[in-house]
Parts: C-alpha cells; sequence; structure tokens
C-alpha cells in the first residue's frame, strides 16, 4: 500500500467526518483516494483561508476535530489568518500540509514550514518516515482534541508514493488525564463568598456551552438567586430564564449593564475574561470573583480572580450545588424587580433610529430582520462594525452552534466559518453576517455553499464602506469618503456565484421577506442589507 492510499484510509476511519480542502501537489492522491476509494466526504473551498475556516466552522459546530489539507508553499501560507484565528478560538483542527521534496532544494514553493506555522501558536508536527504517515496522523487528531487547539502536519510530498504497511489501526494512546480532584480550600473559600453574596451573578462562556452545562449552571444560579449572563460565544446560553442579562461586557444593553455592575459577587463558568467581557476589568472591580474551567492556562490569563477552580463547568456546577444544599445554606438575594426591569426592556428604545430614503439603520433592521429568519439555526458572524447590532439584536437559537470569527479581528472569514458549520448541522439554516467588506474577500466560498447545496444564508450588511474605517476616520478629524467603495451589487454577485438573491432598502422590505425564501430549493441565498455609513452605530 502506497502511503497516500494508507492515508487516505485513515481520513475515512474517522467515519462520516469530511475532509476540507484545496487541491494541489501534495494532496491531491489522497484526496482522490479518500473519495473514490473510501467514499469520504470532501468539501473543495475557492481559497486555503476558507478550507481552514470551514473546518474551523465544522469542529466548533459538531464537537469534532476539523480536518483541513492544503499543499506545500503558497497552499500553506494563504491558511495563515484563518489558522491563527482558530488558535485564538480555542479550536480543535488538524491541517495537513507538505513540505516539497528535499531532492529540490531551490524549488519554487519551498518555504520552512516550522518556522511559518509556530509564531501562530499552532502546534507543529513531521512525519520523519513515510512509515509514520498514518499514526502521525492519529496523533495529530489526539492532540488537537486534547489541547483544544490547531495541529499542523507536515507529510512530505515525496513519501506520498512510497510502498508502507499498514494496518488501519490507530496507535495506542495514552487515555486523557483523568480531572484533578477540586482543592477543598479553594471549593469552600468560593462557597463561602458565594453564600455572603446578596447579588450574585452567575457568566457563562463557551467553555459552559461544550460541557453541556446548561442544567446544571441553571439550577446552581437558581438556588443562590443570581442573575445570569453570557460571553458573546455563549449567546442564548440563558434563553428564556426571567433573569437573563445577555451579553456581559462592552455589548451589554442599560438594564443588564445597570444589574452587573450591582452585582456583589460574580461566578464564572467556562468563559476566559477578556477585556471584552469585563471592560478592562471595570465591570469586576471590587468584586469576588470565582472563575472555573477546565483549562487550567486559561484561568488568571486575562484577569485574576479570588478564587480559581480548575474542572468541568457542568461537574462544578453541581458540586457546588450538592454542597450548598447539604449546608442548607439560606440566600438572601435582593434581585427584587430585575425580572419586571428585563420584561419591560424595549429594545429599539436603546438607540435613535436613523431613516434615509434608500438605506436603513443596521440596528433597526437586525430587529426587524431577527423573527423573519428561520427560527431554527445557526448563527455565524464575520468582523466589522455591524457586530454590536448583529449580537445586540439577532437571537440564537442554538447556542452550540453559534460562532464568531473575531478572535483575530480579521474581516473576510465568516463565510468559509459558516459553510463549515453547515456541513456540520444540516438540519438547521446557518445564517452568517458580514459585512460589505469581508464579504468581497471571501464571497467566493458562497459558491463553495453552491455547489455542495448548503443551506446557507449570507447576510451582507453593506454600508459601501469599510465601516469602522469610516467612523476612525472621523474621529481623526479626517474625511470619512476615504473609506467609501464602489462595489457591484451583491445580489447580481450572489446570482452569478450560483445561488439566490435579494436587496433590501427599507424596513418594510424585511418585514416582506417571504418564509419561503428559507426553503431548501432556494438556499443559499445572500440578502443585501444597504445602510447608511455615515450612522455613529457605536453610539
Amino acid at each position: 500500500m502506497k502511503t497516500y492510499q494508507a492515508l487516505a484510509r485513515r481520513l475515512s476511519q474517522r467515519g462520516a467526518e469530511p475532509l476540507f480542502g484545496l487541491m494541489g501537489d501534495a494532496n491531491m492522491q489522497y484526496i482522490a483516494s479518500f473519495i473514490d476509494e473510501h467514499g469520504g466526504r470532501y468539501i473543495g473551498s475557492t481559497h486555503e483561508a476558507g478550507a481552514v475556516g470551514m473546518a474551523d466552522g465544522f469542529a466548533r459546530a459538531s464537537g469534532s476535530v476539523g480536518v483541513a489539507t492544503v499543499t506545500h508553499g503558497p497552499g500553506t501560507t494563504n491558511t495563515i489568518t484563518a489558522l491563527i484565528e482558530a488558535v485564538r478560538s480555542g479550536t480543535a483542527l488538524v491541517l495537513l500540509t507538505s513540505s516539497t521534496p528535499s531532492s529540490s532544494p531551490h524549488h519554487l514553493q519551498k518555504i520552512d514550514l516550522q518556522r511559518l506555522i509556530e509564531p501562530t501558536g499552532a502546534a507543529f508536527r513531521r512525519a520523519a518516515r513515510a512509515q509514520d504517515v498514518p499514526d502521525e496522523l492519529e496523533r495529530a487528531l489526539g492532540q488537537a482534541r486534547a489541547e483544544s487547539r490547531p495541529v499542523a502536519l507536515d507529510v512530505p510530498v515525496e513519501f506520498l508514493d512510497e510502498e508502507i504497511e499498514d494496518t488501519g489501526a490507530a496507535p495506542q494512546q495514552a487515555p486523557p488525564a483523568a480531572p484533578a480532584d477540586l482543592d477543598p480550600d479553594l471549593l469552600d473559600s468560593a462557597l463561602g463568598m458565594i453564600a455572603s453574596a446578596r447579588r450574585p451573578l452567575v457568566l457563562a462562556g463557551r467553555g459552559a456551552v461544550e460541557s453541556d452545562a446548561h442544567e446544571a449552571i441553571t439550577a446552581f444560579a437558581d438556588l443562590i438567586g443570581a442573575a445570569v449572563a453570557t460571553t458573546v460565544p455563549a449567546r442564548g446560553f440563558f434563553a428564556g430564564h426571567d433573569l437573563d442579562l445577555g451579553v456581559c461586557g462592552t455589548l451589554a444593553h442599560p438594564v443588564g449593564l445597570t444589574a452587573i455592575l450591582d452585582s456583589d459577587c460574580v461566578v464564572v463558568f467556562g468563559a476566559s475574561l477578556n477585556d471584552y467581557t469585563t471592560d478592562s476589568g471595570a465591570l469586576l472591580k471590587g468584586k469576588p470573583v470565582v472563575h472555573v474551567d477546565r483549562f487550567d492556562h486559561h484561568l488568571n490569563r486575562y484577569y485574576e480572580p479570588n478564587v480559581a477552580l480548575c474542572g468541568d463547568a457542568a461537574t462544578v456546577a453541581t458540586r457546588m450545588t450538592e454542597l450548598l444544599r447539604a449546608e442548607d445554606v439560606t440566600f438572601a438575594s435582593s434581585r427584587a424587580g430585575l425580572a419586571e426591569e428585563l420584561r419591560k426592556r424595549v429594545p429599539s428604545d436603546e438607540f435613535v433610529e436613523a431613516r434615509g430614503s434608500d438605506a436603513v439603520d443596521m440596528r433597526a433592521a437586525m430587529l426587524r430582520l431577527s423573527p423573519r429568519l428561520p427560527a431554527n439555526r445557526a448563527v455565524v458572524t464575520d468582523a466589522g462594525r455591524f457586530l454590536r447590532s448583529v449580537w445586540r439584536y439577532i437571537d440564537v437559537s442554538h447556542p452550540r452552534y453559534t460562532a464568531g470569527t473575531v478572535s483575530f479581528g480579521s474581516i473576510g472569514l465568516g463565510i468559509g466559518c459558516a459553510t463549515g458549520v453547515s456541513v456540520a448541522v444540516p438540519d438547521l439554516v446557518t445564517v452568517v453576517f458580514v459585512g460589505d467588506g469581508g464579504g468581497m474577500m471571501s464571497l467566493t466560498e458562497f459558491n463553495t455553499a453552491v455547489r455542495y447545496r448548503l443551506p446557507l444564508v449570507a447576510v451582507v450588511i453593506n454600508d459601501g464602506s469599510y465601516g469602522a474605517e469610516y467612523s476612525k476616520l472621523q474621529g481623526f478629524n479626517a474625511d470619512p469618503r476615504h473609506s467609501l467603495m464602489e462595489w457591484p451589487e451583491f445580489a447580481d454577485l450572489g446570482v452569478a456565484l450560483g445561488g439566490n438573491a435579494v436587496t433590501v432598502r427599507s424596513l418594510q422590505a424585511i418585514d416582506e421577506l417571504d418564509e419561503s425564501l428559507w426553503a431548501p430549493e432556494n438556499l443559499p441565498l445572500l440578502i443585501d442589507v444597504k445602510v447608511d455609513p455615515a450612522v455613529d452605530y457605536y453610539a
């Protein structure tokens, strides 16, 4: 058996999980074998960044390790921004790449892969011999899963045609280390702080979602009478709870922000406590903080809590609840009236709507669009000025199936990520929100969704500019018109790329969007929402 055949077989043994990639000299043989000899599902992207983004999105939504494959040289350099996004999002992902033949020292596509990959924060592995390739794949998959980060595996192209022996059996790997017992003194200290609180707040992050900890954390919060909030990646985790404050941090709405500031103890499950969540620490100042996370290196990373507990969110929440009930602690929570304030909240009162003749206020547009979109949906966001409006006013149906490509501050990664999410959850309609600038960088991946008949809706929030730069130029007293762009019509692009498209220039047009648009035969769909660049959406 040749090495490329053995590699294809090992890739197929992951079950029905897909392989995302872009073909080149270094990977076409095992991609073809994966498809033809093993019936594997291959999703071919239009750009290598898209392939990594798809593997990233698939991994986030499925809970499995995503796998992307690219060729050597520029095929790998093209992945770097998307790879850093996946690293900083803590995504378990394997990137199959390749070094050029050692027999060709001046190969046009030669580059030092290790020195290229390691600064991204991804792990790097290289198969030393052809015989090692299949088992190195297994080790890379195991490392990505255990460390919750991308692993790049160099499979030198010169190995692919070598004959090797491979039984197809995965090597024995050490089982995951059993979680350490919670330090009883730290746990006791945490429970003492919690029992003394009168206005506690429970904050859930992505780690709580991945732990399936909703029931355990909600029971804990209800026992202590806490208000609840989430980070952006966990939006919707507490949907329907009477004391759900929404997102904690710089995106908090006024009612939520007041309650967060009024809290006298914060218990955090699976959130990083970065500067956006804590407003650079201001929201936690003077409050006892208990931080729970399954990764020790996530604790004390951005903020030093009073008590840091390394453990699974669901397990620790359940243990805390059991101990507090056993002690028959009486909680004197003083959250009276908060539930009523939250019920009375009217989001449209939180801004002054800008009205124009040929464009809409993106905040009002998102409020109107949220109930019109398919109720059973996954939500993905690219990066850009529109984020504040989307994150505040677009409801999330399934926290597990929400993702944002914002961890490296790059625009243009959302459509690739959304394509991977759509592959992971084909029973949902995946809705991706992207700005016009990010859309122009990545809209070719909309055609990938078309080619594979994926249930995807791309909402392009189109202010005809690089919107963040428009606002910042105004802040510098410079002419913001320098950021304006004369794009083609996005609806025309959507149709040219094989999908369906509509253009929205008014709130009435949003109200008139027909449910038939979400029918499988009408997807993928692009919605071009025309918005006014001159409105201060940061206000």
